[in-house]
């Protein structure tokens, strides 16, 4: 991209100079002409963050093209929620809508039209909440069909999303009761299963009985609202995150781990009507939400439903 990608670019970022360089290098190579960075602060228990914070933010210094660079870093650590819903926050009180990238998510060069053709063409329309660039399921979509189909579930591992989104999530969940809640969820699934499994966790949460994390609010927000989620039908986000340096995804046998990520085609072929794809959905809930038969690794990495950060 010769002139410069429009649409603003924000990362999210803390100790892991290796892998924010990996990100970085990607997004060099589509200029973005607005730029937004937000960065944890050292944690004082760890003598190496110090330096490793300051050598992740020395790699935005190389920013060698035409851009409007704007830094949101923090002094001392915040911790990993209030840390990314602040600068999460902070990003689309910035800018009106924006492509968010944490360290630990390599995108596909087309990931990033992928996501500004479609916050332009569901810019004004509620119905779509997120638009997320990772798909478990990449391998077993008929290609042929439409280039993205859409989803009750918000992946966040590479999303893209307008402020009139994020302006909405209650974040302390001060809406939230029994009552409301189990009502707000029957009428969003059929699944006794997945009704009972997203109270039990949306409750744990309410009850302080399980760390909190923004993107639990993420999804939230967009259950309660009846909006979708974008879902590539080729995976465009690697996430290479997994290892010991790593917040909850520390398992590096992980399948989930730095999985293939293609090449969408453009033009795009848009799906003719904006509903959940039931089916696919479903074999998300019963593979990596709440599999039939417990496995310790997917209990462990199954995606954000069961841990504090993810892509939800």
């Amino acid at each position: 991209m010769k002139t410069g990608f429009n649409v603003p670019v924000a990362m999210l970022n803390f100790n892991r100079p290796h892998l924010t360089r990996q990100v970085f290098d990607i997004i060099r190579q589509i200029k973005p002409k607005r730029l937004l960075l937000v960065a944890d602060g050292p944690r004082e228990s760890k003598p190496d963050d110090a330096r490793l914070c300051a050598e992740v933010r020395a790699i935005f210094d190389e920013i060698d093209w035409e851009c409007e660079v704007s830094r949101n870093f923090a002094e001392t650590n915040m911790g990993s929620f209030k840390r990314n819903s602040t600068g999460l926050s902070w990003v689309f009180e910035t800018v009106e809508e924006a492509i968010i990238l944490e360290d630990d998510c390599i995108p596909s060069l087309s990931f990033f039209p992928y996501c500004e053709e479609l916050l332009e063409r569901y810019r004004d329309d509620e119905r779509v909440g997120v638009i997320g660039g990772y798909n478990f399921l990449s391998n077993q979509i008929d290609k042929e069909k439409d280039s993205y189909r859409c989803s009750v579930y918000s992946h966040i591992w590479g999303w893209a999303s307008w402020r009139r989104v994020w302006q909405q999530i209650d974040l302390d969940m001060s809406w939230w009761s029994p009552e409301k809640g189990k009502d707000m969820l029957q009428k969003l699934f059929s699944n006794p299963d997945e009704i009972q499994y997203w109270f039990r966790l949306f409750e744990s949460i309410n009850n302080k009985e399980r760390r909190n994390a923004w993107d639990y609010q993420l999804n939230l927000s967009t259950f309660s609202r009846g909006q979708l989620c974008t879902i590539p039908n080729v995976n465009l986000i690697s996430n290479v995150g997994f290892g010991s340096d790593a917040a909850n995804c520390m398992d590096e046998s992980s399948p989930l781990q730095n999985m293939p990520r293609g090449e969408l085609e453009f033009p795009l072929s848009h799906p003719k009507e904006i509903c959940p794809d039931k089916q696919a959905d479903n074999k998300i809930f019963n593979r990596y939400i709440q599999p039939p038969v417990p496995h310790p690794l997917i209990q462990k990495i199954s995606g954000i439903y069961n841990r504090a950060k993810g892509w939800l």
